[in-house]
């Protein structure tokens, strides 16, 4: 198979739940662990930025330093590209480009940002040495990326179980690694980085409140995308789609559910 970003298969897709997922991403949330690296003034390139959410948060706190967002998919720039004017970041674009061949010369970033996007490609080391190309000596390269064979979901009746088991077959059916987070350190040092930072969080949903509104958007994503996904491969019948859904609303109404996403941060310097 040819490994470039226009083959790769996105598994979430770019419908509603997926994208009000993404735009719910903030500096100040999801990429607080890069923060403190960070000093007004620098550069810095945003990799599968989706809707740029994140990119706006880097723009603001790097101003007057360039902000670049790329992702393969143009049409998601255009709410980002008007939220960024009508805040008056001017030093913020966003370019259409291909994560296995960034559209930059060699050492043209401060800094390197991005999130779920090696757990979402064929070969997450070829994206990373990508990444490293652009990046300036010296410069700062930060990584968040799911990993979910830490993640801690209870209780777990068989149904759920089937459930999170056909999510995780069909991260492995487009070659993508579900646990691709813990892999991240020996990748930064193969790409010829210090690691300076490694930890493991959780995306934690325990309230009632956060936890049914976890389960809503997965559920919109399960009818959106998984779940035809699910069908078409013969994995399971409509029928079986539905009595998994009705599970998973009845798990967000259980007082002792809880639902930890796991994801590891960190931070290289070339």
């Amino acid at each position: 198979m040819d490994t470039d970003s226009g083959r790769e298969n996105y598994m979430l897709g770019y419908g509603d739940s997926a994208m009000a997922w993404m735009k719910s991403r903030t500096v100040e949330r999801h990429g607080a662990f890069l923060l403190p690296y960070l000093e007004p003034g620098m550069s810095l390139l945003d990799c599968g930025c989706g809707p740029g959410s994140l990119t706006l948060g880097f723009a603001a706190t790097l101003a007057p330093g360039s902000v670049v967002g790329v992702d393969r998919e143009a049409e998601q720039f255009a709410a980002a590209a008007d939220y960024a004017a009508e805040q008056g970041l001017t030093n913020l674009r966003f370019e259409t480009g291909d994560v296995y061949a960034l559209p930059f010369d060699t050492a043209s970033f401060d800094v390197v940002f991005c999130s779920a996007v090696l757990g979402s490609v064929n070969e997450p080391k070829r994206v990373m040495q990508e990444m490293v190309r652009v990046l300036n000596p010296g410069g700062i390269i930060a990584i968040k990326e799911f990993d979910h064979g830490a993640d801690i979901i209870y209780p777990q009746t068989p149904a759920i179980a089937r459930s999170i088991e056909l999510y995780h077959r069909l991260r492995a059916h487009n070659g993508h690694a579900a646990q691709v987070g813990r892999q991240l350190r020996g990748m930064i040092h193969e790409a010829g980085c210090t690691v300076e930072n490694f930890k493991a969080v959780f995306d934690q949903q325990a309230e009632r409140e956060g936890l049914r509104a976890h389960i809503e958007r997965n559920d919109g994503l399960f009818r959106e995308v998984l779940g035809p996904q699910y069908e078409a491969l013969g994995w399971c019948t409509p029928e079986q789609l539905e009595a998994d859904a009705a599970v998973w609303r009845d798990f967000a109404e259980d007082p002792a559910a809880i639902f930890m996403a796991a994801w590891i941060e960190a931070i290289g310097r070339k």
